[in-house]
């Protein structure tokens, strides 16, 4: 009987030494979460994949749509239940800044310097780059050297370039602006869809290609016989933003959200997958000819104006 008595006392002294834990440990995340999101279905499947593999108590609700769209619902919904705000140009969220909440992540102090420092109202997501493809063999025969932007002017490539739309990859308006002036500087009167750009260079139909980099990736994935070349004159380049809205239910839930999708485990496989450039200096695509971020250079405006102003062709 004595030792019954014993055993219980001691079952009872480890349980009460247990109690204290579990009421001081943290709830898991739990509720529900708004998106209003203009990125591409990829990479919100992902997000939301990995969000709610990590946060299964979540309940994601979504409602996708272009920029324009989404930017119209979230104004039409101030002061309703709010939500987070996925994708967007930086001039999109500076127009409507009074609808967010100011809310900086910890994980800005991982991001390169140069969205590091921007406004705690919107938050960088991914980098947006527009890139060059080009076929050596066919530049080789046309003795040309393609190294920019400026020597695509060379009259030899007349009739020999192509570029793909870059508003439909990319929602950075000055980035979008520029390739289709820069586009129109060099007589290619409209875009081409994407798989023709590729394989129209690839097949030596075309000396070079403007593209966005993700497609660029693509073709050295596919070991085609290209180069990717980075502009010595810069590339055009920007980010999409995230931003919580004003009186949004369950805040914590977005700030969770937001601080996942700026995360390293995130940003990571969203280069791994979906081969898109991430805002994070710890995390790079690491594949030959492809520039890491921090050695890229980023064309500021004097530049695109110099660029898409010259109409003579190099020579």
């Amino acid at each position: 009987m004595k030792k019954y008595f014993a055993t219980m006392l001691l079952v009872s002294m480890l349980l009460a030494a247990l109690v204290p834990t579990v009421a001081l440990g943290s709830a898991p995340a739990s509720g529900r979460l708004m998106l209003y999101s203009s990125l591409p279905a990829p990479q919100l499947d992902l997000m939301l994949d990995m969000f709610n593999e990590k946060y299964p108590n979540i309940t994601v609700d979504v409602f996708s749509a272009s920029s324009e769209d989404v930017f119209a619902r979230a104004q039409a919904e101030d002061g309703a239940s709010g939500g987070l705000v996925l994708g967007g140009s930086l001039e999109s969220f500076q127009s409507v800044q009074h609808l967010f909440t100011a809310y900086t992540t910890a994980n800005a102090q991982d991001f390169h310097d140069r969205y590091a420092a921007e406004s705690a109202v919107f938050t960088p997501i991914r980098l947006h780059v527009s890139t060059l493809i080009v076929n050596r063999d066919l530049t080789n025969q046309l003795g040309v050297n393609i190294t920019g932007w400026e020597s695509l002017k060379d009259e030899r490539l007349s009739g020999r370039v192509a570029y793909m739309d870059p508003a439909a990859s990319s929602p950075v308006s000055e980035q979008t602006a520029f390739v289709t002036s820069f586009a129109g500087a060099i007589n290619i009167t409209s875009p081409s869809a994407p798989s023709f750009v590729l394989n129209a260079v690839i097949a030596g139909q075309y000396a070079a290609g403007i593209v966005h980099e993700e497609k660029a990736i693509e073709c050295q994935m596919s070991r085609a016989n290209i180069d990717v070349v980075y502009s010595t004159e810069g590339a055009a380049m920007g980010a999409s933003y995230a931003g919580i809205l004003t009186g949004t239910q369950n805040e914590e839930n977005a700030k969770l959200f937001l601080d996942f999708i700026t995360g390293k485990e995130y940003q990571q496989a969203a280069a791994d997958i979906l081969y898109q450039r991430s805002v994070r200096c710890d995390v790079d695509f690491g594949l030959t000819k492809i520039a890491p971020t921090k050695s890229l250079k980023a064309l500021d405006a004097k530049s695109m104006a110099l660029l898409t102003g010259l109409q003579t062709a190099a020579r």
